[in-house]
């Protein structure tokens, strides 16, 4: 049995602001790396104990999240830059996604940390209508693949985010968001304990819970923070113009709407 751990960094117990945690500039940094290495490394426990023989973790955080050196001896892990496609390496072959360490969309008020892929540029996005952030599009994206999404950890919002896609996901809230920048967390021995034995939860649930699919076509429409940074999206080729401060991308296919968002 294959497991795929797709990381992030802003949804980890004791993670909490941006500027000294969250950027590689931060004083605490590469405290939070070691903190979210330990939840991946959590993660991959309970898998082992689930039967879990392939665990494949990929470094979601843009500025990179996981230390190489305190992973897990049974995982092996993408790192670098650029990430070839969306969910690159997936395939039918995996049994499970697991979302580690994910944060509510731009905008939720008690999502911890939240924002949608670049908190200084992003203000929102909207699939077909919707307004989606980065869980969204990830679980999306995995039912292209057929693999269900089985685990979320993070803040109560970002795990709410995803139920609002998969009602029966399994999930570990490692912290309470109070507000963007503010949260009341597990400590790191009980926010460990809860996703290993989520994680091991999850697999032993593998067949109860669908991958979700959402059919075509779509469109995606990105408002940013400024009109520079639009202007500066809709140069790219297939990507229109909506006002000064407002993109939108179509396809017919999710991945390939990806691709252009890129």
């Amino acid at each position: 049995m294959k497991v795929y751990i797709m990381t992030d960094l802003e949804g980890v117990a004791g993670v909490f602001d941006f500027e000294s945690q969250a950027y590689p500039n931060g004083r605490y940094y590469e405290e939070s790396r070691s903190l979210l290495t330990q939840e991946v490394n959590a993660a991959i426990e309970g898998s082992l104990l689930a039967g879990a023989e392939e665990i494949l973790v990929i470094d979601g955080h843009g500025y990179g999240g996981i230390k190489y050196e305190e992973l897990h001896s049974k995982a092996k892990v993408f790192l670098g830059k650029p990430v070839p496609k969306p969910f690159c390496f997936l395939d039918e072959s995996f049994a499970a996604v697991f979302l580690i360490g994910h944060h509510a969309m731009s905008g939720v008020e008690d999502g911890n940390l939240n924002h949608t892929y670049c908190p200084t540029s992003i203000a929102n996005m909207w699939l077909n209508g919707k307004k989606i952030g980065e869980i969204g599009i990830l679980i999306i994206l995995a039912g292209c693949f057929n693999v269900p999404v089985l685990l979320i950890t993070g803040d109560r919002a970002a795990c709410e985010e995803a139920r609002s896609y998969i009602p029966n996901i399994e999930v570990a809230i490692v912290k309470e968001g109070i507000n963007r920048t503010a949260a009341i967390c597990l400590s790191k021995e009980s926010s460990r304990g809860l996703i290993a034995e989520k994680a091991k939860k999850a697999l032993q649930r593998k067949n109860e819970i669908e991958p979700y699919y959402l059919k075509g076509p779509f469109e995606l429409v990105t408002e940013y923070t400024s009109s520079a940074l639009a202007w500066a999206a809709y140069q790219r080729y297939g990507v229109e113009k909506v006002d000064s401060k407002t993109t939108k991308i179509k396809a017919d296919n999710i991945l390939d709407l990806a691709k252009k968002k890129q």
